[in-house]
């Protein structure tokens, strides 16, 4: 499985993470709904900004989403963000969208979801 390549930066301004459910909720006409349980593993998704220092790391980012990922069809091991440890992702639907920071289209800022299956 192919590897968050190490000059991909997640930047802290804009993260947001949220996690899908895993209860199934019933309102009742009297008293409190009720909430169970019926998911043990959930996805979790991350609104992220991934940051690129050079046109060069951009061009092989490129090259590995298209090529390793499959267009993003395919999952990638990364640090999660907020405890380090190696998950598996992927990106939400193969989309990013990608702005360049400079006119010589030196600095890049990514714009992207990614999701991730487990708890």
């Amino acid at each position: 499985m192919a590897t968050l390549p190490s000059y991909v930066k997640i930047l802290y301004d804009g993260y947001v993470q949220q996690k899908e459910s895993g209860v199934l909720r019933t309102d009742f006409e009297t008293g409190p709904p009720r909430q169970a349980r019926v998911k043990s593993r959930t996805m979790k998704t991350r609104a992220v900004k991934l940051f690129i220092e050079n046109k060069d790391d951009f061009l092989a980012f490129e090259t590995w989403f298209a090529e390793d990922l499959q267009q993003g069809a395919l999952f990638f091991y990364m640090p999660d963000p907020v405890s380090g440890s190696l998950i598996e992702a992927r990106f939400v639907g193969g989309i990013y969208s990608a702005q360049p920071m400079s006119p010589t289209m030196d600095l890049w800022h990514l714009q992207c979801e990614i999701e991730s299956w487990g708890v």
